[in-house]
Formats: C-alpha cells, structure tokens, sequence
C-alpha cells in the first residue's frame, strides 16, 4: 500500500495543478504531464512485478527448459539498458563467454536486465558497470559489479526480500526487483550472492 501511495499521490497533484490551469496550452504544464508519465511508469512496473510474484508464489508460472547461451542473453539483455546508462553517464561493459546452460530465456533476461538496472541506479556519473559469464568447473557463473557505495554490511541479509530498500537507495525502484531476481535464480536450480567490492561498489555473483 506504501509503495502505491507515493506515485498516486504524485499523480493526484499533478492532475489538480493541470485543473486549476485547465486553459493555460499544453507546452505551459508539460512539467505535470512528464510527472504524470513518470509514475504511470512506475505504478506500470510495480503492478507487473505484484502480479508477477503472486503467480509465482501460486504455482500458476511454469518455466521453458532449453539450452541457451548465457553470454549472449547477457549481451542481449545489458544492451537493452544503454539509453538509462547514458542518461546517467554510466559505462556498461559486458565480457560474456560462450556458456550455455538449461533455462527460460525470457526468465534469464530478466534477471540480468534486473541485475544490471540495479547497478546502473547504484553507480554514480562516470561510473562502470561490469558484466561478466564465465564457465566455472561445471557451473555457469555472471558476475554484475558496480562503482557505487557499496551495501551497508548490516542491510546484506535483507537484499533479495521483498519491498525492502535501503535507506538513501535511488528512486524509481519497486522493492521487488531483487527478489524477483533471486526466485528465477531459485527456479533454475542455482544461487545469488552479493559482497562489497574491495575498491567500492557491490557485486553480483549468479552460479
């Protein structure tokens, strides 16, 4: 209900501003319709991920199972996010190695464009995020690292629940994107781990 509130509230005053000034031409309160738009965005995306986990958690959601290379759904997905990476002036960098594994496609992109989305909100101006697949023993393995901040160490065991954000997390986030994250990673039989990088930023570690 809290996560709905915010944008509907946007969205209410937004509406009552463009009443108030019903006469004045479009150009004069473009502002409200942008913000409009944003959160219409917003609710769009939190409604999908909602529907999204309550089917899953209902059993309604079946997985494809065929081999796919995961460096080319890695490359695939990271490139789909190149217009909010240079609207931040974020380098995204993927080296993603032939590996093919048994999996949804459409599940597995999601889960890099969530991976890589969140890094992008993480890294500051100039930052780097970097996306790798490699072949470990008979594992396949994507590493998604960041230039942010880092996670606090105290806010690491609560990262894949639902609806929780950090305090100071960009804005724009559902709550839901990281456990959405971990239930296709659970749903392929593998794990999901986060650490803080040495020389700053979090890193991603899929197996």
């Amino acid at each position: 209900s809290h996560e709905l509130r915010t944008p509907l509230t946007v969205i209410r005053s937004s509406l009552e501003h463009l009443q108030r000034h019903r006469d004045e031409p479009v150009h004069a309160v473009g502002e409200a319709l942008d913000d409009i738009g944003a959160e219409v965005d917003h609710l769009t995306a939190l409604v999908d991920d909602l529907l999204l986990l309550a089917r899953s958690d209902s059993g309604a959601i079946s997985l494809e199972r065929r081999p796919i290379d995961l460096g080319d759904v890695a490359a695939y997905a990271a490139s789909s996010l190149a217009k909010p990476a240079r609207a931040k002036s974020v380098r995204v960098v993927v080296d993603p190695a032939p590996v093919v594994v048994e999996g949804d496609p459409a599940r597995l992109r999601q889960l890099v464009t969530i991976l890589v989305d969140n890094a992008i909100r993480h890294s500051p101006s100039g930052g780097e995020v970097r996306v790798a697949v490699r072949l470990d023993g008979s594992s396949a393995q994507l590493d998604v690292e960041d230039d942010g901040r880092g996670i606090n160490p105290a806010d690491m065991p609560h990262v894949f629940e639902r609806f929780w954000r950090a305090s100071g997390a960009p804005s724009g986030g559902t709550g839901l994107g990281l456990a959405i994250a971990k239930w296709i990673v659970d749903r392929h039989q593998g794990t999901i781990a986060v650490r803080n990088r040495e020389g700053g930023g979090a890193a991603f570690r899929v197996t």
